[in-house]
């Protein structure tokens, strides 16, 4: 019997110890507490304006561009603040992009019945470029 009584207390002192410890350890890792992440804040939306138009898909090529050189399509079936995409590449009508210079197209501008573009192509001399508008 006292055999079977000290089995039952060094059992139970066991299950204290080891249940204190898990205790003692789940607190302290509790106890520590992650960074705060702080999140981004979001853009506000200040305006909006639906637009029915017709879609706009054309391309319009020219020679003799210059880098930076500004380009105004006129009679382009716009209304100011439509939104329009641009894209420029060096080359001809259907043999676009034959070249090496790096061509690109910014500051889009859409007004009525027109769309200006400066077109950049890095190039020291004169160059044939395409634009394709998408609206």
């Amino acid at each position: 019997m006292k055999n079977r009584y000290r089995l039952v207390m060094l059992l139970t002192g066991f299950g204290l110890v080891v249940g204190g410890g898990l205790v003692t350890q789940s607190s302290s890792a509790g106890a520590a507490q992650p960074p705060t992440v702080r999140q981004p804040t979001q853009p506000t939306l200040v305006s909006k304006r639906s637009i029915s138009t017709t879609p706009l898909a054309q391309t319009n090529c020219w020679s003799g561009v210059n880098d930076e050189q500004l380009l105004t399509w006129y009679g382009a079936p716009v209304t100011p603040s439509q939104p329009v995409a641009v894209s420029a590449s060096e080359g001809q009508m259907y043999a676009e992009g034959a070249g090496d210079a790096h061509v690109y197209a910014e500051g889009v501008t859409v007004l009525n019945s027109a769309i200006q573009v400066r077109v950049h192509t890095g190039w020291g001399a004169p160059l044939s470029i395409c634009l394709h508008y998408v609206g």
